[in-house]
Formats: structure tokens, C-alpha cells, sequence
């Protein structure tokens, strides 16, 4: 770090005028803080160096777990080795929808001159003991000279605190000379390359226009960036500010991306001194003149701010630890969660009115304030219990954006609940634009569970009855609304079992509302005569002329869809309606939806003696148009793919149940307090559905059901079975995934076919991997091992997710599977990787080795932990 010597000189000269003897900003009041101590120390790695603004692993994650609470918007790591001791400077800046580390381990670093001597004080040589606690990071270091502590908390949204306490160890007065420098990190990643090197590129290199700056303020910094968007990697108005602020007075002198501040201070033998640290990350200047006030009444009265942090953790392990019965490691596990859950959680900031909860803050797709609804229901069912607040805002953050009758978009979706909402709206709903805003699809039906959970909460466990009962009140009109949608918009057959499908969209249909299709074929497809070359007076087949997708085509009509299927001979396929109907399931690429690999297929084909080309209909999904009115009438709604999903069937009888409950629930004046028979109606026919014309019988197994239609190929067309219209037979050649034990875990499933489900679930050839790879595998794969399309490393088609392994447990063990469902779940801990150690949760797992995949801290993963934890070890 280079400063002008004139300007140094100035700056050490001028601190003598700051000393002061034995200060304290403690001073102020007569309150103390204690250092953090907890029974949960290192629940997570939290230590790190980063090396890049971009510092990711192989699956796209920030390599290190920072440190991040209260909703805030940034975080810290604690020193990955002796260089860093002194600071907690590996920040991690969250940048509206992404996050990326600012700096290295040594920012911020606190530096000691005995003035008396003229010798450093070099905290690198300290004997240290450094660890995390669920609430805060800890920092002890030992001299011969001074004893440092410092500990770091959250104390507001925006704001974290760090208390620094020197003590002189000696039995001579101390004369110090303190400094504090840095230097923002200038690499944007490192990447291995071909040659066995490395590639990097700096931020000046890759990210021109982020201009940061350093510059010096009243006893501290303030770092400022240029505007920033459409680069997949960093959002930043002009206007925002990561700030630092001191309760000591200090100089600062800031060039470029380093600065250095100074102070002196007098400390008598035996005796110590206490200062704070304030950090803060700001969205734009609305926000730095509200926080800076904040800050400046936390360096005030900093010992109160700390103290009610350490009281909010407190309260939450207080009200999450509950399970007496749990193990030791069990019990890291669910505080690992909590403490998962909580760092997931955002502050309300851009055109997001109130708290919520993301998916992951270091994986890079799933950061800043991005929501989706699948992930909500499972993380508010969670929090429920330790965090009910943010458990609600979690779900109001999906509720806030549900389509309304007047919509300017899509009107036609009223009660539609948003894939993913963002901190700023596109700029089709008059936003700043987002790069990750989805609304082709939804997600399925657990919201009203999550809902109920949160309201049972409250009332039973936080004694709140007035909060639930105005909690219910107020949800149930939203709830009603996405029910009525469901079977409105994705209920092509009328017959109260939904459809996953996708919306009204451009990446789906035209403007004129024909849903089409991309192509890959060796013909001309614009002289086939199969194809209607015409639709409504425009082309329908439309060569793409780019020579990168040499023997693509976009093929416009549902008619056309269907004789690309039957009659039309193809090397690729690319159904953007199929795309958002596996992203509306939350199963994004099952084999259920016809995603298997090339390789998969040539080998199914050959177990089925087919040949390629007849095993490719076997996969092929088809979609029918739904229409207000009926089929051929009326305002397009969206699509539906000809197939009803056994696990949404599912959703539907566990959310008519809830409804119905809710309808006795509400107060008098809440619209749709009247359908309660309608809603137990509406449960009982899908429960007899399901249990009908979803399970087949040859195979022991639930599945999803091909609905037959007839030679238009949209129209449907019955099949009876028992005197119930079964919509078409279960499609058993995609194999098994856990979508058929959705039934159990609904309660929808008969007990008879209820057992031979979990038959299936615990073969170890099947679904029971922990058995089958002993001391290794985790059971309950997103595909069973027989599955024509399972592969361990797959997303949906092989990968352990929490969630599914949880409903799968559970379901075994309410149908009188108990013993055998805890023997997964203790087998999911132990061979878990770094699930009872120090790493963190992740995405999903292998299947066969227990490896970690996927995004780390993970909050639907952590929010199924803590349920085992807390419910299910008894």
C-alpha cells in the first residue's frame, strides 16, 4: 500500500491530538457487553481468504461461508490464517440479486505501535483462539503485551458491529499508536485453465464501468461504486455506499481502492480500552442518510445494540432447541439450520416491502432478495418455530406481486403466484429490470400447509393468539385465490386435479397466442407438407438463419407440435412449455417430464427392444392449450402438460383440507369464509383419484398419468376405473421418483397401498441407498436406481434433495414406518458430507457416496434438517 510520504506525515503527526487515557465508548453508559460464548461454537467453517470478487467452487458458490444476520446485506468471514488476525475483512458485499466478496482477509485489519519503543505490536505472532458462535464471530489474541478481543454482531439490518477491547498485559503505561488499513480486492475470478495455469482477469478487466472508490469520512470510510447491471454477476445503483464507521476518532488518508486511518491511545498498566466499529452496506442514499443517523445512535450506546443482539439469539435457540430426545450432533445440525435459515434472510429493500427469505446468499443465481414460492413454503414452515416474523414476511414477499384481476400484463392469471420476484421489477411492471424476475410458471400447492404451520406457531408455542388469528385472517383470501387459479388455468379436463404447465409467455407462445416449439433437423422442415407452413396467416416453420444453429427451426401451433411428435423425424428438441412445467413442479429436469440423456436413451431402447426413434415417444411430453371458456373459446390461459402429477394431485388434497380448516378459522367477515364443505368435498374426490387411477398395481408404485385425448390431441378423453374417470393410465416407463410416496406424505394414500409404496422405498436396489451403500450412501434419490433415466450426479433424476427425503421419512413413518424411516434419518446425519462437522448444508447429495452437490447454505435443505431435528428424533 502506497501513500505520499507528505500526506502520511500528516496524518501520524496529527494523531497526538486524538489521544486520550483509558477511553472507552463505554463510557457513555453503564452497560457491558460479555464476550460471546455458546455450547454451538463452529457450527459452520466461517473462515476464509478470498482472492476474487468472484471466488466461487466448482457448483457456482462463494467458496467461503460468511457470517451474515439480521437481514442485512453483507458479511464477514473470520481469518483464514495468521495474516488476517486483527480483522473481519473477508466482506461478502450482496449487490441486489448477487453476492461477491469485496475484500481479502486483511481489510480493516487493526495494526498496534508501541510509540514507546517503536516496535509493532504484530498480532500475526499472537497466541489466538478464534471461533464462531451462532450469533457472532469471536477474535481472542494474546501477546506479551496486549490481549485483543473482538467480536463482531449484527445490530441492525444494514449494520454490523465489531467491540474491540484492548487490555495492557504489562505493568507499564501503554502509548499506542492504532492504525487500520485495506485494499478492495482486484481480481473478479481465477479460474483453471486448459494448460494447467491459471486465467484471471481483474475487475478493471472484466467490470470497467464498477469505478469503486475510497474515501475518507468522519472516523471512518466509505467505499462508493458506479451503476452497474446486465452482467449476470453485480446490481449496484450509483448511489450506494458501503461504509464504515468509528466511536474513536481517527484520520484517514484513501487513495484509489486502499486506505489507511489512524488514532492514538493511552492505556495504564492493567487496564483496557473499548472501541466500536460499525459496517455498513447501503443500497443508495435514501439509505445512507437513514443508516448513518442509526449508526451514529449505535456508537452512542454501541454496548445495548450488542447486548440485543446476543438477546435475539438467545431467543431463537430458546424457542428452536425443543428436542430433548435429540443427540449432541443432532442438535448442531438443527442450531446449523437455524443459523442457515437466518443468514438466507433479506431485509425489505428495493420494490420488496418486507423481509424475505433466499434460497442461498452464497450461491450465485440464488442470492440477493430473489424469492420463489416452493422454497418459501419450506423455509416459513421452518422458521415458524424460531423466527416466526420473518417466516411470515417470507410469504407475504410471494404474496405481494399475486396476479390481480386488473393485472397490466397478464389479467387473465388472477390469484397466479410469481416463479421468482427480485429486488427491483422488470421493466415490463415499470422496474429498474431484473436479470432473474420469472413469471412463465408457478410453483405447487404447499402454501397453505406453510401458512397453517406459521399460524399454529404463533398461537401455541409464542403465545401470540391475536397475531395468529389476524395471520389467518389475512392469508386465507390469498390462498383461496391460488387455489381457484390452479383449477382454473391448469385444469385442462375439468376435473378438479391440475396440471403442471406454463404461462402465457414469450418464451412459450407467440404474441398472437400459438405456443411453438425449436427443432434440430437434417430435412428442410420449411418444404415438410406434414407442417402447416401457414398459421393464421404467418409462417408456423422459420428456418433460423444464424449459421451457430445451422438446422434449427421454430415451429409455431400446437397442431404442428403434435405432428413434429408423430410424424417429423428430430435430432433435438427445445419445449420451452416443458422447460417451466418441470420448473413449476419444483422438479425442474424429472424424468417424469421426459428428460433423460442421450446415452439413457439409446440403453432404454435397447432394454425395451425398441429402436431409438420408438423409444424417444416413450419421453416425448405433450400440451394442450387452456382457454377461458373451454378448449376452443375464448382468451388464451396458459398450457397444460397432458399429464396430471401425482405429487400436485397430492398438494391439492392436503390444501383442500387446509383451506376447509382455515374456512373455520377466519373471522366472520373474511370472503370465502362459506366454502369449508366445498374444500372437504374437493379432498375426499382426489383423495379416492388418486388412490384409483394413480397407482399401478403391476409395479407397487404411484405415478403421474398420461391423459389421453383424442385425434385433435388436446380434447380429453376418460378412461373408467371403479366407476371413477381416470383421466389415462400411469406412465410407468419413466421409472420411479419420489413423487409417488407424495400420496403418503399427504395422507392421501390408503394404508394397503401405502405399505407396498414403502416396500419400494426401503429395497435397496429401489430407493434405499443408505442400506445398499453402507456407512456412505443417503437414501431417498430423485429417481429410483431402476429408473432408465437415473444418474447419481443428476439434478432431479438421481441427486438426494432434502425436501424429498423428508416427505419420504415422514410419510413412511405415518403409515407405521417409524423405526425404519429413523434409521434413514440417522443415516442422512452421518453420511451426509460435513452435515455433523463444519460444513454447510447443501443443495442436495449424492446418492451413492454422501457427497456434497449444488449450492451450499441452502435454505430448504437446512429448513428439512431442522424438522428432523426437531420433530422426528424422538
Amino acid at each position: 500500500m502506497v501513500f505520499r510520504k507528505t500526506l502520511l506525515a500528516v496524518l501520524i503527526g496529527s494523531v497526538a491530538a486524538l489521544a486520550g487515557c483509558n477511553s472507552s465508548s463505554n463510557d457513555v453508559d453503564d452497560k457491558t457487553t460479555t464476550l460471546p460464548t455458546s455450547d454451538y461454537t463452529n457450527i459452520i467453517d466461517r473462515a476464509g481468504n478470498p482472492d476474487a470478487l468472484r471466488d466461487y467452487d466448482e457448483y457456482d458458490n462463494l467458496k467461503y461461508n460468511a457470517f451474515v444476520d439480521n437481514g442485512a446485506w453483507h458479511g464477514h468471514l473470520l481469518p483464514a490464517d495468521a495474516n488476517g488476525y486483527g480483522a473481519f475483512g473477508g466482506i461478502m458485499q450482496v449487490t441486489q440479486e448477487y453476492a461477491n466478496f469485496m475484500s481479502g482477509q486483511t481489510f480493516d485489519k487493526l495494526h498496534l505501535l508501541d510509540k514507546t519503543s517503536g516496535n509493532v505490536i504484530d498480532l500475526a505472532n499472537a497466541t489466538a483462539n478464534i471461533y464462531s458462535t451462532p450469533g457472532a464471530l469471536v477474535q481472542i489474541l494474546k501477546t506479551d503485551q496486549v490481549e485483543v478481543q473482538m467480536f463482531l454482531r449484527f445490530v441492525t439490518d444494514r449494520t454490523s458491529l465489531v467491540e474491540t477491547k484492548i487490555t495492557n498485559l504489562t505493568s507499564n503505561d501503554l502509548d499506542l499508536e492504532l492504525s487500520w488499513d485495506g485494499e478492495l480486492l482486484q481480481n473478479a475470478y481465477e479460474k483453471p485453465n486448459d494448460n494447467g495455469g491459471v486465467t484471471t482477469k481483474t475487475v478493471d478487466e472484466m467490470y470497467p464501468e464498477y469505478k469503486r472508490t475510497i474515501s475518507a469520512t468522519d472516523n471512518g470510510i466509505k467505499i462508493n461504486f458506479s451503476d452497474m447491471k446486465e452482467n449476470w454477476a453485480i446490481r449496484n445503483d450509483s448511489d450506494a455506499e458501503f461504509r464504515i464507521a468509528r466511536s474513536i476518532p481517527t484520520i484517514t488518508a484513501a487513495s484509489g481502492l486502499t486506505f489507511k486511518s489512524v488514532t492514538a491511545a493511552e492505556i495504564d498498566e492493567h487496564e483496557s480500552m473499548t472501541f466500536y466499529s460499525a459496517y455498513s452496506n447501503l443500497h443508495n442514499a435514501k439509505e445512507v442518510q437513514s443508516e448513518t443517523q442509526k449508526v451514529q445512535a449505535i456508537l452512542a450506546n454501541p454496548a445495548s445494540y450488542m447486548n440485543k443482539s446476543q438477546a435475539r439469539w438467545d431467543e431463537y435457540l430458546a424457542k428452536g432447541l425443543t428436542n430433548a430426545q435429540a443427540t449432541p450432533e443432532q442438535a448442531r445440525v438443527g442450531v446449523k439450520a437455524m443459523m442457515t435459515l437466518n443468514g438466507n434472510w433479506r431485509s425489505a429493500a428495493g420494490d420488496i416491502a418486507q423481509s424475505t427469505v433466499t434460497p442461498s446468499v452464497t450461491a450465485r443465481w440464488f442470492s440477493g432478495n430473489l424469492t420463489w414460492p416452493w422454497d418459501t413454503w419450506k423455509q416459513a414452515y421452518a422458521m415458524a418455530h424460531f423466527n416466526p416474523d420473518v417466516a411470515m414476511d417470507n410469504i407475504r414477499t410471494v404474496f405481494q406481486f399475486q396476479v390481480q384481476a386488473d393485472d397490466e400484463i397478464r389479467p387473465q392469471d388472477e390469484g397466479y403466484l410469481l416463479d421468482v420476484v427480485t429486488y427491483t421489477k422488470p421493466e415490463s411492471r415499470g422496474g429498474a429490470g431484473s436479470e432473474n424476475w420469472n413469471e412463465r410458471n408457478t410453483k405447487p400447492s404447499l402454501a397453505a400447509w406453510s401458512v397453517m404451520e406459521v399460524y399454529n406457531a404463533l398461537k401455541n408455542e409464542f403465545d401470540r393468539p391475536a397475531d395468529a388469528q389476524a395471520w389467518i385472517d389475512e392469508m386465507y383470501p390469498q390462498l383461496v385465490a391460488y387455489h381457484d387459479w390452479w383449477l382454473t388455468n391448469r385444469d385442462h379436463n375439468n376435473n378438479g386435479v391440475p396440471e403442471y404447465g406454463a404461462a402465457v409467455d414469450p418464451a412459450h407462445n407467440t404474441d398472437d397466442g400459438h405456443m411453438y416449439v425449436e427443432v434440430k433437423s437434417t430435412t428442410d422442415l420449411t418444404l415438410n407438407t406434414d407442417l402447416e407452413q401457414i398459421v393464421d396467416g404467418k409462417p408456423a416453420v422459420i428456418k433460423d438463419e444464424d449459421p451457430k444453429n445451422a438446422g434449427w427451426y421454430q415451429v409455431i401451433g400446437m397442431k404442428n407440435y403434435n405432428t413434429v411428435l408423430d410424424k417429423i423425424t428430430y435430432e433435438e428438441l427445445e419445449v420451452g412449455s416443458q422447460e417451466a412445467a418441470g420448473w413449476e413442479s419444483g422438479m425442474d429436469n424429472a424424468a417424469r417430464f421426459g428428460f433423460i440423456t442421450s446415452e439413457q436413451l439409446t440403453q432404454y431402447a435397447t432394454d425395451t427392444n425398441k429402436t431409438v426413434e420408438e423409444a424417444k415417444k416413450d419421453w416425448e411430453v405433450r400440451f394442450a392449450e387452456n382457454r377461458k371458456g373451454g378448449l376452443e373459446a375464448g382468451e388464451l390461459l396458459g398450457f397444460s402438460m397432458l399429464q396430471e402429477s401425482v405429487d400436485q394431485a397430492s398438494y391439492m388434497y392436503s390444501d383442500n383440507k387446509f383451506l376447509a380448516e382455515m374456512a373455520e378459522l377466519v373471522s366472520g367477515n373474511v370472503v370465502g369464509k362459506e366454502r369449508a364443505q366445498e374444500f372437504l368435498d374437493g379432498s375426499k374426490k382426489i383423495k379416492d383419484y388418486i388412490n384409483t387411477c394413480m397407482f399401478d398395481a403391476s409395479t407397487n408404485f404411484y405415478y403421474d398419468i398420461h391423459m389421453n385425448v383424442a385425434a385433435d390431441g388436446t380434447t380429453p378423453v376418460s378412461v373408467v376405473k371403479n366407476g371413477i374417470e381416470c383421466a389415462g393410465e400411469p406412465i410407468v416407463a419413466r421409472g420411479r421418483g419420489p413423487e409417488g410416496w407424495g400420496p403418503l406424505f399427504n395422507g392421501a394414500a390408503t394404508q394397503e397401498l401405502a405399505d407396498k409404496v414403502v416396500a419400494t422405498m426401503m429395497n435397496p436396489d429401489e430407493f434405499n441407498t443408505s442400506e445398499k451403500y453402507s456407512g456412505e450412501g443417503v437414501s431417498l434419490p430423485t429417481a429410483s436406481q431402476s429408473n432408465p433415466a437415473y444418474d447419481a450426479d443428476i439434478y432431479w433424476r438421481g441427486r438426494v434433495w432434502l425436501d424429498q427425503f423428508y416427505f419420504g421419512v415422514k410419510a413412511m413413518e405415518q403409515y407405521g414406518y417409524g423405526p425404519e424411516a429413523v434409521t434413514m434419518a440417522n443415516e442422512l446425519f452421518s453420511n451426509a458430507e460435513g452435515m455433523t462437522g463444519d460444513g454447510a448444508i447443501r443443495e442436495n447429495y449424492n446418492p451413492e457416496t454422501g457427497a456434497v452437490q449444488g449450492a451450499s447454505n441452502f435454505s430448504w435443505s437446512s429448513a428439512h434438517m431442522y424438522m428432523l431435528y426437531r420433530g422426528f428424533f424422538k
